[in-house]
């Protein structure tokens, strides 16, 4: 092992000498030198791993302040590398060339289809499933199969808890495992709309029934047939009492206790983020003060909902996040609405998935754009909704547009990576991988 420990080293040294991020080489050479290895240098560590359709970066980046005010020691794949070499990648940066870590703990962003590898190696102590969405159909599948992988995960790791969202019937069915769990959800009727991606029972197949809905398939479901249905949450949302652009103050039960968060995020995903990495730091046993500090000291994470000054940008991947960005947006006055779609692997080469969204611009949007590899694409179904796009030809005049007051980039995985570094520079954030 400390072979591969030592060239893995070297090549991040390497790597970050000549301004790469290093996030994921070194650990792809590690597994190639050493398979286990990951096995090796989670031993000993208290691992929190974070999965789930959407919601799984922001909701990390909420427990890692949590963990900061907390004072613990830990560590993260922050970039968001969140395949097994990504992984690596991060518990070999903390440990030294014998393998031993130098952190108490692990917070882990795991893909939902790597967590059944991932979860051979590492025995994780909390796991906090976020969604199960449809995703990139081209390499999830349909949302059975991303459950199956996020079960065969948790079925590996059978000392961890499960933390799960109570108001998605897909995930509050790994309830079932004999796993200790805990739950989290929305006691509110958002009604925000969506498309379901799952109408029919998990178990007996017959349709769902709804006391109310928050969006796509989450809410207060039932089943008439089988009996299967929500169970009250254990860490709730009982009442938003003030919400904006950019914060939400709710009214929350954590497991019995009450309290009023101030959510340094806005929309309705978020809340389901911040209740989730709550319910986390709960389990923890972090003291209640500094879990509404680090929720109302939250600055968002990289392309997801980040401000550069009065210019927005907002990932999307898939038709349940795109619909709650652009209801997310629908009150805002904006200038240039910018959607950049690709298609490059990390986007899933399949974009159908742009016709299932609900896209409903308001009138507060003066110019709508489209850009990216696939901007034809784009254009195509802004026009099917009554829209004139205009198509973006140049990254020059991307970066004129961007530039100019009260504008939201929409991009894809690939278009954030690619089109954030000339922002982050302007206005002297971070890189992605810090």
């Amino acid at each position: 092992m400390i072979i591969a420990m030592i060239i893995a080293k070297t090549a991040e040294k390497l790597l970050r000498f000549f301004k790469s991020g290093a996030t994921t080489l070194p650990g792809k050479i590690a597994l190639m030198i050493k398979k286990n290895i990951l096995f090796k240098l989670s031993q000993g560590v208290k691992v929190i791993m974070v999965t789930g359709t959407n919601g799984k970066t922001t909701s990390a980046r909420m427990i890692e302040q949590g963990l900061k005010e907390s004072g613990k020691s830990y560590f993260m794949n922050r970039s968001g590398a969140n395949l097994i070499t990504g992984i690596t990648t991060a518990f070999i940066m903390n440990s030294t060339v014998f393998g031993k870590c130098r952190k108490e703990y692990a917070l882990i962003e795991c893909d939902e289809n790597a967590l059944r590898k991932v979860s051979l190696y590492i025995d994780a102590k909390i796991l906090l499933v976020t969604n199960v969405f449809r995703d990139q159909l081209d390499r999830y599948g349909e949302v059975s199969s991303t459950l199956s992988a996020i079960r065969t995960g948790a079925e590996n790791m059978k000392n961890c808890v499960l933390v799960l969202n109570a108001d998605d019937p897909l995930t509050y069915s790994l309830s079932a495992l004999p796993n200790r769990f805990c739950t989290y959800g929305i006691n509110i009727p958002l009604q925000m709309g969506g498309r379901s991606d799952t109408d029919y029972c998990i178990f007996c197949k017959s349709p769902y029934k709804y006391h109310y809905k928050t969006y796509s398939q989450l809410g207060s479901f039932y089943c008439d047939n089988c009996g299967y249905h929500r169970e009250n949450p254990t860490f709730s949302a009982d009442a938003i009492l003030a919400s904006d652009a950019d914060s939400s103050s709710v009214f929350v039960n954590l497991n019995g206790k009450n309290a009023v968060f101030k959510i340094n995020l806005g929309g309705a995903y978020n809340i389901y983020n911040s209740i989730g990495a709550a319910a986390v730091m709960s389990v923890l046993g972090v003291d209640m003060n500094v879990l509404e500090s680090s929720l109302a000291n939250f600055g968002g994470a990289f392309g997801r909902m980040e401000n550069f000054g009065t210019t927005k940008m907002l990932l999307v991947k898939n038709p349940a996040g795109f619909t709650q960005t652009m209801n997310y947006i629908r009150p805002l006055k904006i200038k240039n609405l910018i959607f950049v779609l690709n298609d490059r692997a990390a986007d899933g080469c399949d974009v159908s998935w742009i016709w299932d969204a609900d896209i409903n611009i308001s009138e507060n949007v003066e110019n709508i754009y489209a850009f990216g590899i696939r901007s034809g694409d784009m254009a195509l179904r802004l026009k099917y909704e009554g829209y004139s796009p205009q198509i973006i030809g140049s990254y020059e005049e991307f970066y004129t547009l961007a530039d100019e007051e009260n504008t939201v980039i929409i991009p894809t995985y690939t278009a954030m990576m690619a089109l954030r570094p000339y922002l982050a520079q302007k206005y002297k954030k971070d890189e992605f991988w810090k």
